[in-house]
């Protein structure tokens, strides 16, 4: 299910765009497939913050035009500062990544050939309406029953590590078997979990 929804989202943002005359559809296939994660909730965060971090991105990248048109030095530096924050950034607070993704994308782009700031900006605006928009639908049209199932397992699997935990204690044991017992019964009970807090963001 979820390489159907990014195939589904990635396919039909693409065309989207190109309907839509964007000269760069690939920005929409690409936002389509950052914004997909474990579930619907978690998809629809990730879709809003990089909205809003693409906008705000291009933003800075329209009130740094006049540096970025002096040439190409000033382009190569502030393209690896972007960088640099990109990174910094991406992993703790994935929409002040975008906001230094976005820029680097569009000065990535201006090294090849000039175009309207303007055009520029609205392509990269409007893919990014479109690849968000349709990743989250995909999602939600796309569902993923694997995620009840899951938690199925995950329980039968805690039985089966409390069932045996409760045998060991009932004789005597080795610290090494409690060991075992305890890291199975554990191990379980966080796969529990993730099955329940996965399957818990899905809108059915």
């Amino acid at each position: 299910p979820i390489g159907a929804r990014v195939a589904a989202g990635c396919a039909v943002a693409g065309w989207a765009s190109m309907a839509l005359g964007v000269g760069h559809p690939y920005w929409a296939v690409v936002t389509a497939a950052a914004v997909f994660q474990a579930n619907t909730t978690l998809t629809w965060n990730r879709a809003l913050q990089r909205t809003i971090g693409n906008f705000l991105g291009l933003i800075l990248f329209t009130a740094l035009l006049p540096l970025i048109r002096t040439g190409h030095l000033a382009m190569v530096l502030l393209a690896l500062v972007f960088q640099i924050c990109a990174e910094a950034f991406i992993s703790r607070n994935y929409w002040l990544g975008s906001v230094c993704v976005t820029p680097m994308a569009l000065l990535l782009t201006e090294f090849a050939h000039h175009l309207p700031a303007s055009r520029l900006v609205a392509d990269r605006w409007i893919d990014t309406v479109v690849g968000a928009a349709v990743g989250l639908l995909a999602c939600v049209l796309v569902t993923n029953r694997r995620a009840t199932d899951r938690i199925e397992t995950a329980l039968h699997r805690v039985a089966a590590a409390r069932e045996s935990a409760v045998r060991l204690l009932a004789v005597p044991h080795d610290h090494h078997e409690a060991g075992w017992a305890r890291d199975r019964l554990a191990a379980s009970l966080i796969e529990l979990r993730e099955a329940v807090d996965v399957a818990s963001g899905e809108w059915w």
